[in-house]
């Protein structure tokens, strides 16, 4: 008596852990879209500066150039720059690196964790 016991509840884990496996594809990652790897905002620039110089240089700048801040970063020292509408991208990274302070200028785009690294793309 006391093994069939035994065995009826063995049984009925065994129906019961069966039972809960679902039957759902679980997806891990984002899905990569092979199209977009490589592309960049048409309009946006990321544009970061120097601490010591400060964003003061960059803000006048900006203001000169006609162009509009889309975002200032809190924990870099960074901002996304949105080009005037009668300047192309090029024009307007040439005219950014040159500003006092600017350390680098480069093309807003999605990054994914998943995404192939490639080199890095210079702008003359």
């Amino acid at each position: 008596m006391k093994y069939y016991r035994i065995i009826f509840l063995s049984v009925t884990a065994l129906a019961l852990f069966l039972s809960c496996k679902s039957k759902q594809k679980v997806v891990t990652s984002a899905p990569i879209h092979h199209e977009s790897i490589g592309e960049h905002s048409p309009s946006v620039l990321i544009v970061m500066y120097d601490k010591e110089v400060g964003k003061d240089p960059l803000l006048k700048a900006i203001k000169e150039y006609k162009a509009e801040i889309v975002y200032d970063y809190n924990i870099i020292t960074g901002m996304d720059i949105k080009k005037p509408a009668d300047k192309t991208l090029e024009e307007t990274m040439t005219y950014f690196k040159k500003v006092k302070g600017v350390l680098t200028v480069e093309y807003d785009r999605v990054t994914r964790l998943t995404d192939p690294v490639r080199p890095k793309l210079e702008v003359k």
